[in-house]
């Protein structure tokens, strides 16, 4: 396994050490009753270096993990292990999707950019349905439709959990004027918006096309703020074959740049609510 520290290999060392500590084992005799070299163990523990499942299984096994937490810890392993991070529209969750919702789950907050469409964490059932049934042509399975509308609605539940992360959304004119599932799927869509622009940790920023441009526009830029100070920001663009998932810094700060320019350039929130609603007036209510 390649050496270098990540989100997941850091995610899977803070379980792995906690049960160390439990132990009282160092690393040293944790590698003695293992048989797995000691720089390897001291790697893994540091959260610098993956090592490979059976020495982790093993491992698990001297420090006493519980079954259904050596289960847990090994999927986490399996997260951990990938190293390609493109996300594939599948009608499963692939492992590279989990490695995103872990990283998701812990997040403070979450920042996007949309062109085509509004962020998923906005959209509503009848919203999401339609987006999902425009990308039939890339996706494997007869379920996808239920699937995503599914896991849109986990997603959201992390605006409403005990504590919600927040969440910046800077949305192009064009997602709001397309006329995803019809005018009364959109009619509902923006009522929605402008209910979740009241929320106190949902920022809502329209680039409308006035603005002119504003920076290279990928279909989606998503970015994910984490609470560990020397944990960087994740970020994600989404293209037709899928989302690619970066996070070393030379690769982040840039995506990070786009999305504050878009930003400036963006109307306030409070001007966003009403451009918003001014976009919702001419679809009528019929």
């Amino acid at each position: 396994m390649a050496d270098g520290t990540t989100r997941g290999k850091r995610r899977l060392a803070r379980f792995i050490k906690q049960l160390q500590g439990k132990s009282g084992l160092t690393a040293e005799e944790i590698a003695r009753r293992t048989r797995v070299s000691r720089p390897t163990v001291t790697r893994l523990l540091q959260g610098t270096h993956l090592a490979r499942w059976p020495s982790v299984s093993v491992i698990l096994d001297e420090l006493a993990a519980p079954p259904e937490l050596k289960t847990f810890l090994l999927r986490m392993w399996e997260v951990a292990d990938v190293d390609n991070a493109r996300i594939e529209h599948a009608g499963a969750l692939p492992v590279k999707y989990r490695r995103f919702r872990m990283d998701e789950l812990e997040a403070y907050r979450e920042r996007t950019l949309d062109v085509a469409y509004v962020p998923g964490m906005l959209q509503t059932a009848g919203y999401a349905e339609a987006v999902a049934r425009a990308s039939h042509r890339l996706v494997v399975g007869d379920d996808w439709v239920e699937t995503a509308g599914a896991e849109r609605l986990s997603r959201q539940q992390l605006l409403s959990r005990a504590d919600p992360f927040e969440l910046h959304a800077l949305i192009d004119e064009a997602a709001l004027r397309r006329a995803v599932g019809g005018p009364a799927v959109l009619r509902e869509q923006l009522d929605h918006l402008v209910d979740a622009a009241e929320r106190p940790n949902v920022t809502i920023q329209v680039l409308p096309f006035d603005a002119g441009a504003y920076g290279p526009q990928p279909t989606a830029l998503l970015l994910l703020d984490f609470p560990e100070e020397d944990a960087p920001c994740a970020a994600y663009t989404e293209e037709i074959s899928g989302l690619a998932m970066l996070e070393e810094p030379e690769e982040v700060e840039p995506l990070d740049g786009v999305w504050r320019d878009a930003a400036a350039a963006a109307l306030t929130p409070e001007d966003s609510v009403k451009f918003v609603l001014a976009v919702r007036d001419t679809l009528g209510d019929s």
